[in-house]
């Protein structure tokens, strides 16, 4: 990847977090909202934006569709976890107790992992069995 590639996916996770973050201050950090509504809003709406995000990515280039999963999966997990860590354990002093006190958050730095290589075998697969 070109390095304005891990610029765009680097900008793209924070600014993601970021409306993750905001949208959660009200609630203190999600820690009040309802169970349904943070499996919902906060796993699997994010998770099928991020295997359409990955999917729409791995196609443009099928011959490097593990390498660009394996980034996007890095990108949407790493610094997010970075960004909690320096909120939750640092700031907040929770330590590493936020990892159980905000599970929605740790489940979330483990599917990008789970999700985007799937999707780049099926990408590299389907681009063999169309290229011949």
């Amino acid at each position: 990847m070109r390095p304005n590639q891990h610029w765009h996916l680097f900008c793209l996770a924070t600014t993601w977090w970021t409306l993750f973050f905001i949208l959660g201050l009200p609630s203190n950090y999600f820690q009040t909202t309802p169970l349904w509504l943070i499996t919902v809003f906060g796993e699997i709406v994010p998770a099928v934006a991020l295997g359409y995000f990955g999917w729409r990515r791995c196609a443009r280039a099928p011959q490097h569709a593990w390498r660009s999963a394996m980034w996007i999966a890095f990108y949407m997990s790493v610094p997010l976890f970075a960004f909690d860590y320096l909120y939750l354990a640092v700031h907040q002093q929770r330590g590493w107790a936020f990892f159980e006190t905000h599970w929605y958050l740790t489940a979330f730095y483990i599917i990008p992992w789970l999700l985007l290589p799937p999707i780049a075998l099926h990408v590299r697969q389907r681009n063999q069995i169309v290229g011949g």
